[in-house]
């Protein structure tokens, strides 16, 4: 009898597992078909491509969306590194979509790229000189498929820095470029961080706060320690994030939920999109303390815009805003503004 009843009790759980998987894939492919219907493009003039492209010798995903496909090129590029937003993009580009085709690059090492390559060799060729190649050869390619002389970037913090990078490097293949959460130096950037959630542990006297941080000091340490970053992240994010109500980006059941929505990303990239992030920050972090936007020289050749949040403990203002002193831009051609 008690046989009988563990063995009905088996099924009956393995029923349930079933049911339940199936329910949340279900679920799962009405959240896509939702945001597939919301965001689709109806312009007979219109874009919405997503393709793998070779980029530094392996496939690279390049989603362009736009109302009209002759409106200029715009390239986001992502930060993390390893933080992909093929699937975020419904979170905040559908109105850019009006005035350019946008496109968004799953990096080598993010997303769906990281999850069609292999990994190992994702591993080896995943390098400062690399990135900076593929970056190159990503805004070669829009040129090239759409025909355009030059393109206007968009780069988000660790892509703020490619972004950057592209345009002082390559001023014939961009028009403007945009930085937001703009990184200039990662040492700089980490050390200000740093003693801005110093700072507001000793404010709000959390005296565990403290206890942690100053535990970690010297910071950031000579030798990359991600325990160390990571005991700085959770306390920058605890002490100066805003409200997870306020918006989608610190609340991580938001994220994960506009993920699984994304009608972009299969299972597998789901998955790839939390692994890359890991991957890439543990590949790519002792090179990023290497980067350094100050060595590049103080001139360039087209406009430059930076927005950036007054609290942002991981690219603070400060920086930037010294930064820009330092520098030259082109407002128009001929005529250099700092």
């Amino acid at each position: 009898m008690i046989k009988k009843t563990l063995k009905y009790g088996g099924i009956a759980i393995v029923c349930l597992i079933i049911v339940t998987l199936a329910s949340a894939l279900l679920y799962r492919k009405y959240l896509q078909h939702e945001v597939s219907e919301a965001r689709a493009i109806r312009s007979p003039s219109g874009i919405d491509s997503l393709e793998a492209v070779r980029i530094g010798g392996i496939d690279q995903w390049i989603e362009v969306r736009g109302q009209n496909v002759n409106n200029p090129i715009l390239l986001f590029i992502h930060g993390g590194p390893g933080v992909a937003f093929i699937p975020m993009g419904s979170t905040f580009q559908d109105p850019w979509e009006k005035y350019f085709a946008v496109v968004q690059w799953d990096q080598r090492g993010a997303g769906k790229t990281y999850e069609s390559n292999d990994k190992e060799l994702q591993r080896r060729t995943m390098n400062l000189a690399q990135m900076e190649q593929d970056t190159v050869e990503a805004a070669n390619y829009l040129r090239t498929r759409f025909k355009r002389e030059k393109i206007f970037v968009v780069g988000h913090s660790w892509g703020s820095m490619l972004g950057l990078w592209l345009a002082h490097e390559h001023p014939e293949m961009v028009y403007a470029f945009v930085g937001t959460g703009q990184a200039v130096s990662m040492q700089q950037n980490e050390e200000a961080g740093y003693r801005i959630v110093l700072q507001a542990a000793r404010n709000t006297k959390n005296e565990r706060a403290i206890k942690e941080l100053e535990s970690v000091a010297p910071y950031p340490p000579a030798i990359p320690d991600m325990n160390k970053t990571g005991t700085v992240r959770d306390w920058e994010s605890s002490l100066l994030g805003p409200p997870p109500s306020e918006t989608g980006f610190t609340n991580v059941k938001r994220i994960l939920r506009t993920v699984i929505s994304a009608p972009e990303y299969s299972i597998a990239d789901d998955i790839g999109f939390v692994r890359g992030q890991t991957f890439s920050l543990q590949v790519m972090m002792p090179q990023m303390m290497e980067f350094d936007l100050t060595k590049l020289g103080p001139s360039f050749r087209e406009p430059l815009f930076f927005f950036e949040g007054r609290i942002d403990p991981y690219c603070p203002g400060s920086v930037i805003a010294d930064y820009v002193q330092t520098i030259n831009a082109c407002a128009t051609a001929g005529d250099c503004v700092v």
